[in-house]
């Protein structure tokens, strides 16, 4: 049997080429997030867009502070909403068509917004229209991170996830360049046109529905194993699919165990949070909490944050756009540093050096000068960079891996969920911790994020296990087994299972049975659950295979 783990980036690629370019593919949708979460701000500090959406302050038109918050705060708000009812669709329609349901609510957020002017309160429609696009975005988001985690081979997950950051700065990339663009166009017609080029962003998703074959995963979770078979084929290539059906068994074996144990059941978003799930959600939310912990939140109000500590408006912008250039060529090289390293190392390695890095940008906050600005600027270029090959991806990666298949919708719609309300919360409390009208922290507000890398840390030391190459089998054993987490990817455990571990297979002939058995017709029957599929493999007196240990 091949090693996986022994694979370079290149021979996986290799591999598994046609699985790379569905998940490039997919990967695309993460400009959409990326895009809106930039847009918002940048279509906000357009002249005409004050005068039309603002009020007169003096001479000139500004945005009311509360409208410029609920906006900030309506696609984080949304997100939550949408990662909720992704987690549900997902299991109804399958994860392909989820996309096309997010994309539809998409098209129509952007078209609120951008008659939003036409409206008499104008600064509420807007707002209305950006919680929707939050709903949909989040529906795509979740969609596309359970996929992902479902048909991406092991070997390839770091370097696939690694793609959601680096998508979302060039989304934000993107956004700024065209409103740049559209700035020289008069009236009211710039700031519709740079709405109006999310729609490109907002229809691919549904475009791609119609072409990517459905999740083999949850076809093997409706019953459907040739459909299954069919769609593992067309996600690898027929040769590929031929000479690696251990993935697929794999696969099917994980499906066939969660659902055996949980006596055919259906999912549902309690059952998250109970017996060894519990822990799995946690490590999730804990996983989507991780980019917030590292600073990115300040570190995305870097152009107004640094003007606050002493820089020019233009020297701010050189900053905001090289960090977020740095932060792109960072997670671009972290497609290496994940192959090579476990998540749980560069996720501790990452964070701490990171807050020995906040450390020196608060010690460095307590004086004021031009200098100390451009030290505070140079040391948050640091932390995007160092973040960026270890922390930020790796965060990506956790999430999408830690849930088990069967509840992998849910617990992706709950992580995103959680993770948006701590994002609003950093979102909505951050500036006035800086600012000069509230807290007046200045670059000492790197001794907050300190303590919460730290917290990071301490967290990922105490409760994170070691997840790199480990099939969705193994994970479950993990878990199950309550394995200690600094052991969990290195121990091999041995255990004599009870009756209660045993698992029916489908589809298992032996030497002696030459025609179908029972359990053959018990299995291949339209609605046999496995507890009657286990009776009857008995009645058939064919042998039950073990659950395996690890």
């Amino acid at each position: 049997m091949v090693d996986y783990e022994k694979l370079t980036l290149w021979q996986a690629v290799r591999r598994w080429p046609r699985a790379v370019g569905l998940s490039l593919c997919m990967s695309l949708n993460i400009l959409l997030w990326g895009y809106d979460t930039a847009i918002v701000s940048n279509v906000a500090s357009m002249p005409v867009f004050q005068e039309v959406f603002g009020e007169k302050y003096d001479d000139h038109y500004i945005i009311p502070s509360i409208w410029l918050s609920l906006w900030s705060l309506a696609l984080p708000l949304g997100i939550m909403l949408g990662a909720a009812a992704g987690g549900y669709i997902q299991d109804l329609t399958g994860r392909k068509w989820t996309l096309g349901i997010g994309s539809i609510v998409s098209v129509a957020a952007i078209l609120t917004c951008y008659l939003s002017d036409l409206a008499a309160y104008k600064q509420s429609a807007m707002f209305g229209g950006k919680l929707l696009e939050g709903v949909a975005v989040g529906t795509i988001m979740c969609s596309t991170q359970t996929y992902l985690s479902e048909v991406v081979p092991a070997r390839l997950r770091g370097p696939v996830f690694a793609l959601f950051p680096a998508f979302q700065l060039v989304g934000q990339l993107i956004a700024a360049v065209v409103v740049l663009g559209v700035l020289p166009v008069k009236g009211p017609t710039s700031y519709r046109i740079a709405l109006a080029t999310e729609w490109p962003f907002s229809v691919f998703p549904l475009a791609l529905a119609f072409f990517v074959p459905e999740s083999p995963v949850w076809l093997l979770q409706k019953g459907r194993t040739q459909a299954a078979r069919d769609c593992f084929r067309k996600v690898h290539g027929p040769k590929v699919a031929a000479n690696h059906q251990d993935l697929f068994e794999d696969m099917d074996r994980a499906v066939t165990e969660e659902r055996w144990a949980a006596q055919d059941r259906a999912a549902s978003y309690l059952e998250c949070f109970r017996g060894s799930n519990l822990k799995r959600t946690a490590i999730v939310f804990f996983a989507s909490t991780i980019p917030d912990l590292f600073g990115l939140t300040l570190i995305g109000h870097a152009s107004y944050f640094l003007q606050i500590l002493g820089l020019t408006h233009s020297m701010s912008f050189i900053f905001l756009l090289l960090g977020v250039l740095l932060g792109l060529l960072a997670n671009v090289c972290s497609w290496w540093t994940l192959l090579r390293f476990g998540r749980r190392l560069l996720t501790l390695v990452t964070l701490r050096i990171v807050s020995v890095l906040w450390l020196a940008v608060g010690i460095a906050g307590i004086f004021r000068s031009t200098n100390i600005a451009y030290f505070c600027a140079a040391g948050m270029m640091i932390i995007i960079v160092t973040a960026g090959l270890g922390a930020w991806p790796a965060s990506y990666v956790i999430a999408s891996e830690t849930s088990s298949l069967r509840l992998r919708s849910k617990t992706q719609g709950i992580g995103w969920l959680l993770g948006g309300a701590i994002n609003c919360g950093f979102g909505f409390g951050v500036p006035y911790l800086y600012n000069s009208d509230a807290a007046d922290l200045g670059g000492k507000i790197g001794f907050i994020y300190l303590g919460l890398a730290l917290l990071g840390v301490l967290v990922t030391w105490c409760a994170m296990p070691e997840l790199k190459g480990m099939t969705a089998v193994e994970i479950d054993r993990v878990f199950e087994k309550n394995v200690p987490v600094r052991r969990a990817n290195t121990a091999q455990w041995e255990s004599v299972p009870s009756e209660e571990d045993e698992m029916p297979l489908r589809n298992i002939s032996t030497s002696s049975s030459t025609g179908p058995t029972a359990y053959d017709a018990a299995s291949s029957a339209s609605g046999a659950g496995l507890v009657q599929e286990h009776a009857a493999r008995k009645e058939a007196n064919v042998p039950i295979r073990k659950r395996p240990t690890f």
